[in-house]
């Protein structure tokens, strides 16, 4: 067998390209005898198994070609049973390229051999054992059986068991090795000697060896976005929202100096997208990511206009509440995308969610504190003067009342505001 990964972007998941032959003898006078199956995981239950049967002498037709029959069992040590496809999970799509019989090529007369071709699409997303591409020792299992007389080869043949002494066993795949970002189809199976691993093993292999500066070179592009992106959305925007409610005199300067450095973080981030893409709507998340970003751009102009609003009139205008509310919606919106892109990339489970749990934490974080700072707000003394640098903390997320900014302004100034309106 041969075996390759492909990262499809559409689905978000990795495509298994899988290529399967067996050389098939005369046994008892008969080709038609016995089945070969190999599965990916560690035992039979949750395996996704493939088992090959056929013969090779059959009349000219349907019958001629080896079937290939997908297969799997939930339980124990159970009889496979054929997977219909309208029961498969969404997106996970097993198709059989091509079946056939070949002449062995060593020139022995009765020495067949049969070869399939087999894509499944979104397959790591298979519900049972999992199928991983970033893993250099996958478990796969094998069996045999070398007498079952089929009497037909439909897909759903019922199966009889193989043999307890040598008809069945385990072997290890680097998948991480056989995993790219292109789809170049079925692998071809390399035949160096009669016993030839490339890539598998009978026993566990050890995982990669490759530094991280390898990994971090072997896709610089994809690895620059993610940064960029995860610095924008988990970092500098999370610590903009904070800094608007600090209290401080300088948290209108400490917000928009964070913000811009976190929107050019995104626009880095989004350019890079554009230059790894063939397509840019080509799945959910570019689309998501094209969304987020012009939103973006709207929210700084909005910030803009609420602060040159605020300066001249010294309270709250529509503006301000779309550009508060907007806000927490690009927050949360990128969140989320953060996530769908790490596992577009294939990042492991775990460490998915690690950033998870980091992005909950953040959410509780930055709306306690904004609860807090709502309640000193709230409780401040209806003496205090407001100056457009302090007042500027309105700019994000405070919510109070109109009638308490109206109130904080000095009387003279409200007085000259309306003086430049009229002019």
């Amino acid at each position: 067998m041969a075996v390759s990964l492909y990262h499809n972007h559409s689905t978000e998941a990795h495509d298994v390209h899988l290529s399967f032959a067996l050389r098939r003898a005369a046994s008892n006078g008969s080709h038609a005898l016995g089945w070969t199956a190999i599965g990916a995981g560690p035992q039979m239950a949750g395996s996704l198994m493939f088992v090959l049967y056929g013969d090779p002498e059959a009349p000219d037709g349907a019958a001629a070609r080896p079937t290939l029959s997908v297969r799997t069992v939930t339980k124990g040590h159970a009889l496979p049973q054929l997977i219909a496809q309208d029961e498969a999970p969404k997106d996970l799509d097993v198709r059989i390229s091509e079946t056939k019989w070949t002449r062995a090529a060593d020139g022995e007369s009765d020495m067949y051999v049969a070869s399939a071709s087999i894509v499944c699409y979104a397959c790591s997303k298979w519900p049972g054992t999992e199928i991983s591409p970033e893993t250099a020792s996958q478990p796969w299992i094998w069996a045999w059986n070398k007498q079952q007389h089929m009497r037909g080869f439909s897909p759903d043949r019922q199966l009889e068991m193989h043999t307890l002494i040598d008809g069945y066993g385990h072997f290890y795949v680097d998948m991480e090795a056989a995993t790219s970002h292109k789809a170049s189809g079925p692998p071809a199976i390399v035949l160096a000697g009669e016993n030839s691993n490339i890539g598998t093993s009978d026993r566990p292999m050890e995982e990669s060896k490759t530094g991280l500066w390898q990994k971090l070179m072997s896709r610089p592009l994809a690895h620059l976005h993610g940064f960029f992106m995860m610095a924008a959305f988990l970092v500098l925007f999370p610590a903009g929202a904070v800094a608007i409610r600090s209290g401080s005199d300088k948290s209108f300067r400490f917000h928009w100096v964070i913000q811009v450095a976190g929107l050019v973080s995104a626009f880095s981030g989004a350019v890079l997208a554009i230059i790894m893409s063939d397509r840019v709507f080509g799945s959910p998340h570019q689309i998501a990511g094209v969304v987020i970003f012009s939103l973006l751009l709207v929210q700084a102009v909005l910030g803009w206009r609420h602060h040159m609003d605020f300066i001249r009139i010294f309270r709250r205008t529509w503006i301000s509440y779309t550009h508060v509310y907007l806000g927490f919606v690009i927050l949360l919106a990128g969140w989320a995308n953060v996530i769908s892109g790490l596992v577009l990339y294939g990042f492991s489970k775990f460490g998915t969610v690690m950033i998870g749990v980091l992005i909950l934490l953040e959410l509780l974080g930055v709306g306690g504190w904004s609860f807090l700072a709502r309640r000193r707000s709230l409780a401040r003394d209806s003496g205090y003067k407001e100056t457009p640098e302090s007042s500027a903390a309105y700019f994000a997320l405070d919510d109070i009342p109109e009638s308490d900014e109206e109130d904080d302004v000095p009387e003279d100034r409200g007085l000259m505001h309306k003086g430049d309106e009229r002019n």
